[in-house]
């Protein structure tokens, strides 16, 4: 089960940065600055800099979480929402700090935002020192706390049926695409890189990173065409008028 204490010790505020790289960073972060929200070339700007975060080796590992078993999912998860709020937000750096340690502050509350999702999916798992505590307990009811036990078993294991069901119709649907409508959502002139492929590679759960190495497109792009589309009307409607 996971840990229910919520503390990322490595993020400090201030943190020992190679100078060329901080310089080059913020080089970028102010050119992006300059052009205006939406257009090309602060995208173009910012995709340098995103590009140049990934490779430079210095966003948090988040090491005392490794040994989750969702750990690569949410830290995958985290990063690309991390990227998206950098993009969002790029005006919001101040000089006082590195640059790293901005993208890190922000990492560790997204890191955090995501871990605690992934935790309130997880169905607690009774350990067989407790299972051995409700058979040895004379003070309690035994008989009620197993059944107890058994019900909530009985009920998990109905709901996956169904969720297992359910994900398999979706996608079915997703890989049936009847009217086109998902591969004709695509990133700039790029068909390949559809929103039906993202959410077929996020089904066989893929990471962002390795999405990326697919579709040839930076996180922040692939998570922005999914996260965008799914909330969009004209796809909702699509997916009730064939799943409901």
């Amino acid at each position: 089960m996971m840990t229910t204490k919520y503390q990322a010790f490595e993020v400090q505020q201030e943190i020992p940065m190679d100078d060329d790289l901080d310089l080059h960073l913020r080089q970028l972060v102010y050119a992006a600055q300059e052009y205006s929200a939406k257009s090309a070339e602060r995208r173009k700007v910012l995709n340098k800099l995103i590009a140049k975060i990934q490779s430079s080796g210095k966003l948090t590992k988040f090491l005392k979480y490794r040994y989750l078993p969702d750990f690569p999912d949410i830290y995958s998860e985290a990063e690309a929402n991390t990227y998206l709020e950098i993009c969002k937000n790029i005006e919001n750096y101040r000089p006082e700090h590195p640059v790293m340690a901005w993208v890190n502050k922000r990492f560790n509350s997204r890191f955090i935002d995501v871990l605690r999702r992934y935790e309130n999916k997880q169905p607690k798992i009774l350990s067989l020192d407790e299972l051995d505590s409700c058979n040895s307990s004379s003070d309690k009811p035994v008989s009620r706390e197993l059944s107890r036990v058994q019900n909530e078993i009985k009920d998990k294991l109905i709901t996956e049926t169904e969720d297992e069901l359910e994900i398999s119709t979706t996608k079915n649907f997703v890989a049936d695409d009847p009217e086109g409508i998902l591969q004709n959502t695509y990133i700039g002139e790029d068909t390949n890189a559809n929103l039906q492929k993202v959410m077929l590679m996020r089904f066989s759960e893929k990471t962002w990173e390795e999405i990326s190495q697919k579709l040839g497109h930076p996180v922040p792009r692939l998570s922005e065409l999914y996260q965008r589309n799914i909330k969009k009307r004209k796809i909702i409607d699509y997916f009730r008028k064939y799943l409901q």
